[in-house]
């Protein structure tokens, strides 16, 4: 006697989401912004100072060997 053969499997069925559909974007929904305050006229003033000091000179003193005698003739 032979054993029955296996039934066959079913078939593989793969299923795959579609593209969504039409979204609208999101809705946001912000307050009104505060009312600006009025707008005042500034004024200007003009104050005379002394001039600043001009800042220290950084100084660099380079020192050269002393030069050799002068032949003598």
């Amino acid at each position: 006697m032979r054993a029955s053969p296996l039934p066959a499997p079913p078939p593989l069925v793969i299923r795959e989401p579609g593209k969504p559909g039409y979204q609208p974007p999101p809705l946001v929904l912000r307050e009104r912004p505060p009312t600006p305050p009025p707008m005042t006229r500034g004024f200007e003033k003009t104050v005379i100072v002394a001039p600043l000091p001009a800042p220290p000179r950084s100084t660099i003193i380079e020192k050269f060997p002393d030069l050799p005698d002068r032949p003598r003739k």
